[in-house]
């Protein structure tokens, strides 16, 4: 038989030991390109990303997390009160329903408990370090792959690893941080932070000065209310903390204990319980229409929860403290009838003057007024600024730190950064923090970057690195779109930079829009780099997948006898 050639002299056919040039192996064979990816959090977002990596054939990762397990967030934060402020029913993955919350609002020991099981059922815990905390990566050009470092936080010993993928799923709410208010040291009495929360320090009846009001003040208030012989909460802005939380639930069972009965229900009827959780979702999903500035979506909800504040809060004072004047939904909404219902207790007290300063035995606020305490608790959240706590050393020595730290911190879909090849991150800048459920847009995610990857190994491809024009474009866009969107109103919030107005933190959309934009990765917008001088070396032998594997080689003609006619 006369062998057949490529035209370029090389036989089709296997000719002894010779290694084809081309390669011996069939088209989009993902085996030619084995990937190694390092992932930095064992959150919601690394658990996801685990799940979706370890289905993938020739993928292998390894997860290094900074605390003793999984959790991220919720292993971190257990300050009294500490719980979710979405239903915990829309507050888990979409592959993994949990019918046995015990709130609808459920604590955050329980949420922290949620996320072990999941790590437990997709065994996890194997490709997962703890105590390790990343302390640098590094993109190598010449090797197309980053080296990252690591220290055990338990002996001080450090190590290197390489990937060819680098992921952050570090979250955005993991660096902790204390507020920049001058003589915050010289405080003599304890002083804590409800992300570091120390348990032993004993508070009951001391007086208790409570910095922040946002969900976090908003949880912790009504522990301290019930403890403390004062306590004293220091309002920079206030926010919308609404007592009713929707979904058929009444004030009167702000957070509904679920009996036994109602979770072996939830249990029992698979469809029952979908139907639920779709309703709670739905309601989620819908609230974007409240988003956009000046319609009457937003104009009826904006109008609903000030007469629910209203109506909760006594005292005309109070109302005028703590009833926000600027659209609903410019800060972070917080259901709170707890918080609405200590404030008005006769041992709290709200205080609007700015902090001045802290000295020895107290806070003096800008009216003159000491106010004298035993404790300070900082319910002020993290550094939201986006940028790492460690160097991220991309193309030309550009670390990520300073290029966000020189301005605003852009970033391509919340997903890559230009200039930062094979780099991904979850809920990076401008991801759906704000706009309807959440979970699900960290598994669009997490499946957005598969896609990638498979992408990657199909083709031969060594480098990906979003576009930087397509970048810049995408940013221009998102901001202009946040003109018409309650996020660039008129409050105090971590979702936009102080310094220039912009919006980072929040996708101009809804979460649906943004799971939507993400479906299917746009190629177009990434600079890429081949494996191979040659970029169609992926094609192989010239043989398909499908006869590869044996299977049947007459897909393409019709089933069935009606299709014949």
């Amino acid at each position: 038989m006369e062998r057949l050639t490529n035209g370029l002299g090389n036989s089709f056919l296997p000719s002894g030991p010779k290694k084809a040039p081309y390669g011996n192996h069939p088209i989009h064979e993902s085996s030619t390109r084995p990937l190694h990816v390092v992932i930095v959090g064992a959150g919601p977002s690394g658990i996801a990303l685990s799940i979706q990596l370890k289905s993938m054939p020739h993928v292998t990762y390894q997860v290094f997390e900074k605390n003793a397990d999984v959790g991220g967030t919720w292993f971190e934060n257990r300050y009294p009160g500490a719980a979710c402020d979405v239903a915990s029913h829309a507050y888990q993955y979409t592959f993994a329903p949990n019918p046995n919350w015990s709130h609808h609002f459920a604590p955050a020991e329980e949420i922290g408990e949620y996320f072990k099981t999941v790590a437990a059922r997709y065994e996890l815990y194997d490709r997962i370090k703890f105590n390790a905390e990343v302390t640098r990566a590094e993109w190598d050009e010449e090797l197309g792959r980053w080296a990252v470092a690591i220290r055990d936080s338990e002996s001080g010993a450090s190590s290197q690893t390489h990937g060819d993928i680098f992921i952050n799923a570090g979250g955005i709410l993991n660096a902790w941080k204390w507020p920049e208010i001058p003589g915050l040291r010289a405080f003599t009495g304890p002083c804590l932070h409800t992300a570091s929360w120390d348990p032993s320090v004993d508070l009951q009846g001391k007086r208790i000065g409570v910095i922040g009001s946002g969900a976090t003040g908003a949880q912790l208030v009504p522990q301290m209310q019930k403890i403390g012989q004062s306590v004293t909460v220091f309002v920079r802005s206030p926010s919308y903390i609404l007592p009713h939380v929707g979904f058929g639930i009444e004030a009167s069972s702000y957070n509904e204990k679920y009996s036994e009965i109602q979770k072996q229900g939830f249990r029992d009827d698979a469809i029952g319980y979908k139907r639920f959780r779709k309703a709670i979702e739905q309601q989620m999903n819908e609230n974007f229409r409240a988003s956009i500035k000046g319609s009457v979506a937003q104009q009826e909800a904006r109008s609903w929860a000030e007469k629910s504040m209203r109506e909760a809060i006594i005292s005309p004072e109070l109302q005028h403290k703590l009833i926000p004047d600027w659209e609903l939904g410019c800060r972070r909404i917080t259901p709170g009838r707890p918080y609405l219902e200590a404030v008005q207790e006769l041992n709290v007290e709200i205080e609007r003057s700015p902090i001045d300063r802290i000295t020895e035995s107290g806070i003096h606020t800008s009216d003159g007024v000491i106010h004298e305490l035993d404790a300070i608790v900082c319910a002020t959240g993290f550094d939201t600024s986006f940028r790492p706590r460690y160097p991220i050393i991309g193309r030309n020595r550009v670390d990520l730190r300073d290029l966000w730290g020189a301005q605003t911190p852009e970033a391509y879909l919340g997903l890559a950064v230009s200039g930062f090849p094979n780099y991904f991150t979850v809920l990076g800048p401008n991801c759906p923090i704000a706009n309807g459920s959440l979970i699900p847009c960290i598994e669009w995610s997490a499946k957005y970057i598969g896609q990638v990857l498979q992408k990657m190994q199909a083709c031969q491809i060594r480098t990906v690195d979003a576009k930087c024009d397509m970048q810049n474009f995408l940013n221009e866009y998102m901001q202009t779109v946040h003109r018409d969107l309650v996020w660039s109103g008129n409050c105090v919030s971590w979702y936009k930079e102080r310094k220039t107005g912009k919006v980072t933190a929040v996708w101009p959309g809804s979460s649906i829009h943004y799971m939507e934009a993400i479906e299917v990765p746009r190629w177009e917008d990434f600079d890429i780099g081949y494996c191979h001088r040659n970029p169609f070396m992926f094609l192989g032998r010239g043989e398909s997948q499908r006869e590869a594997k044996g299977e049947d080689l007459t897909f393409y003609l019709p089933d069935g006898p009606a299709a014949w006619k």
